[in-house]
Parts: C-alpha cells; structure tokens; sequence
C-alpha cells in the first residue's frame, strides 16, 4: 500500500505526523491537529454528496398561429434591435438607438412567452421615481436634476427566462474565533480555526435572469426584485401600444447564471444559521437540484435616455414597483470638499485624544491617521449611491415561504495560532 498523503485545512500543504508531539502538524504553515479531530474533518469531506445541478426541459411554447396573425416583428436597420408589436402599430421609435424607421415583419417560429407582468406605473408615476432617484445623493452635481433632458422615456416589455428549483445539500464554512490579552510585557492575540457545516433544504420560484442581450444585465438586475403574484398568463393584448423586446438569449444560456444565483442563495440562507464565531467564509458546497423548471416572462420596465453636458445616460425603472437604477455622475468638487470635511472631524477626534492624554503631537498623528481612514471609507459609501448598477448575487428575494429547512448541524474545531507582540514595540 502507498503512503497515503494528507493535505493541510488551512494552506493545502502536506501534513507529517510528530512522534514528539504526537500531533499532525503542517511544516508550512506551523497548524497542529489532533487525530481525532483531523478524522472527523476529513471523513465529514469524504462523505459529502456528489453535486447535481442538472435542469429539466421549459414548458415555453411556441406563439399559436393565430396569435401570429395579431404580432409583427420590428426589425432596426440601424443597430439590429428587434421589438415585438401588436399588427396595427404603424411606426414606433427602437428603444435602443431611437433610430424612428423600423421594418416590420412577420413573426416566424417565435418561442411564446408562458407570463406577462402589466405595467402598473404610468409615465407621470416613472417620472416621479427617476426625480425621487436623483434626491439624497450627496455627491450629485446640483445642476444634473434641473439640466439633464430627458431624450427618451420608453415603456418595453423585457425577455426573462424563470427558474424554479428545490436544493438539497451541504455547505462547508470555515469559522473564526478571536481573543485578545494582555500581561505586563506582550500583547496576545489568540485565533481558533474551525470547519463548520450546514445541511438542508431551500426552494426558490421565478428567478429571473435576463434573455436579452440589448440590455445590460447588471442593470436588468438592479432593478429586481418583482413580484410574480402580479403575473398574467401571457396574450398578445398585452402588447397594445408597448413592445415588447425580442429574446435573443437561450434558455440553455442562461443556465449558468441560474445556477450561480441558485446557489448564492443557498448558501447564504445557510450562513444565516451559523452564530458566534468572529468570521466566517465560504470553502466549497455540494448541492442537488431537483423538481426543476424554466418558463418564459415578459416583464415591464421603462427605458429613459437622458443627456447631460454631452453625455448620454440612460435608466431602468421596474414597471411593476417604481425601483429605479443607472449610474450618475459624480461631482469632484463635492467629493473634494466631502473629504476634506471628513478628514478635519478625524484630527480634532485625534486633537481631543491628544488633549486628553497631554501628548497633543501623539492625538494630532492619530487624528490624522482616523480622518484619512474616515474621509476616504465615506466617501467610497457615497459614490457606492451613484453607482448602483450591479449584479444581484443570490436570490434571497425568491425564497419560497417556509422551504428553508437546516437539518444538519457540525463544526469541527481545526487548530489554534497565538501570536504576541512586545509592549514595549507598540510605545
């Protein structure tokens, strides 16, 4: 029999046994561990279950033919964006470029959306959101709100492909516990490493990921979550003077994604349930799909395209909830003046240390150390406002009720490292 090497949890190097210590012991990063908590670890990898997150085929149909006869394509000569409209529409302006002559066409082998959520905001009420958008955003220019013009404000039924899926699986965290003492020559600082899992249950409905390749999907995601209660089976009288865009991104390519989301998700509901340590982060996870499906949806947003000293922005707003998302410009005076403002509050918190303790250049050093620190990690936090255009990861916001079930419960404690820094360096 060959010999059987183990890989250290915490760095991955190979471990060696010490007769001395009669403890496993890594030669790379100095961790130590029991034998029987270093079997426990270990059998608990050997046992986790292999990962499925296979899917099962969508029920999407195809449009009937008489459905076809009340559509028609309408194809962009200039940037190849294709919208679907209601037969009578006779012009209409493509949602993408604004370019205003648009080709209309027959509608040949289209897949048929299976549900549709109306619009329930008008253009007064998407107005409103965009102005309601633009308020407490501190770094702002002040004459984007009153200059910015808007070109175009256009409601468009989006492409989604929804996933259902009930997961079943584990997840393996890595856990950390931290004290911290003191005697009269050296500061202590204690950290106890442990492996930690959950096991169980999580069921998600109508996670949407974006079937098309126009939009941007960080900001089709921004504008999440919505709410399938309102949704319709899908007829084409929805699209009585709206369009609806065209999906060019397959269900089989959005499974990727799907699957991300999925597991973010569950991964996070099991975090959730994990208490009392000072860090925890993911390692891995091993998760079964099942009772799997994809449908097709239509669902609302309007498109705004504004300008703004030459420059061209443009902004979702969820048809369904008013939840608005784009990027806006930020203002470098403001940010400037916002730093400078943060950064003076941190010398006179060092300023009254140094008063305090009567060593005013010490509290003044410090201060400046703390407002460096606080001007620049509110600053990051005010420009976060501007910048809201980003993936969703996870989907806590389609958890079906009561499906979160967490049976299985372990943490392995690993290894213990202390490190002591002399007093006398921190004077």
């Amino acid at each position: 029999m060959g010999n059987i090497q183990l890989k250290c949890p915490c760095c991955g190097g190979a471990l060696h046994f010490d007769d001395k210590k009669q403890l496993t012991v890594c030669p790379y990063c100095d961790s130590e561990f029991t034998a029987e908590d270093l079997k426990a670890y270990t059998d608990e990898l050997a046992n986790a279950p292999v990962e499925d997150t296979s899917w099962d085929e969508s029920m999407v149909q195809a449009f009937t033919g008489e459905e076809k006869k009340g559509v028609k394509i309408y194809s962009c000569d200039s940037c190849g964006g294709e919208i679907i409209c209601e037969e009578t529409t006779s012009s209409t302006v493509c949602p993408y470029c604004g370019n205003n002559l648009l080709v209309a066409k027959e509608l040949k082998g289209d897949l048929r959306p299976n549900y549709v959520i109306p619009f329930m905001l008008d253009k007064d009420q998407t107005m409103a959101s965009l102005k309601k958008f633009f308020k407490k955003k501190p770094l702002l220019p002040n004459s984007f709100s009153k200059d910015n013009v808007v070109e175009e404000i256009k409601p468009l039924y989006v492409p989604f492909w929804l996933f259902d899926a009930e997961v079943n699986g584990r997840v393996h965290f890595k856990g950390e516990t931290t004290r911290r003492w003191s005697d009269s020559n050296y500061d202590y600082k204690e950290t106890k490493y442990y492996s930690i899992f959950r096991g169980g249950q999580i069921a998600f409905d109508h996670v949407p990921v974006d079937g098309s390749k126009k939009m941007e999907d960080k900001l089709m995601e921004s504008i999440e979550p919505y709410n399938f209660g309102d949704a319709k089976d899908f007829n084409v009288a929805f699209l009585a003077g709206i369009g609806a865009d065209r999906y060019d991104v397959s269900k089989d390519e959005t499974f990727n994604r799907a699957t991300v989301r999925f597991r973010e998700g569950t991964v996070q509901a099991f975090r959730n349930d994990i208490h009392g340590y000072d860090n925890v982060t993911v390692e891995d996870s091993n998760l079964q799909f099942s009772n799997t499906n994809a449908c097709y949806a239509l669902y609302p947003v309007w498109i705004l395209n504004t300008k703004w000293k030459e420059k061209s922005f443009r902004f979702a707003i969820n048809g369904q909830t008013g939840k608005t998302a784009g990027d806006l410009p930020i203002s470098v005076p403001k940010s400037i003046l916002f730093w400078m403002l943060f950064f003076v509050v941190g010398i006179g918190i060092g300023a009254l240390i140094g008063l305090l303790a009567e060593e005013m250049v010490v509290g003044l050093l410090i201060g400046a150390g703390i407002g460096i620190a606080l001007a620049t990690t509110i600053l990051l936090i005010m420009r976060k406002q501007n910048k809201n255009v980003m993936f969703q990861y996870g989907a806590a916001n389609y958890v079906r009720d009561n499906s979160l079930n967490i049976d299985y419960r372990k943490s392995i404690y690993l290894y213990k490292k202390v490190t002591k820094t002399s007093r006398s360096s921190n004077d």
